[in-house]
């Protein structure tokens, strides 16, 4: 069972490294949640608001 969790693990680190790299790379954020896009969204995926804003680069 040890090996199991020792593989989702990494398999969770990875999958965070990249949604976190992916984050960076977005164009567009939803000002009430928060979160980010590489597209742009007339309505949030995410909570459904319509305050989306490009993001001016960091």
């Amino acid at each position: 069972m040890g090996l199991f969790n020792k593989l989702g693990r990494n398999v969770e680190r990875f999958k965070q490294t990249a949604t976190d790299a992916a984050d960076q790379q977005a164009e567009y954020e939803c000002s009430a949640c928060e979160s980010r896009f590489h597209t742009d969204h007339d309505d949030c995926p995410e909570c459904g608001a319509t305050e989306i804003r490009p993001i001016d680069g960091e």
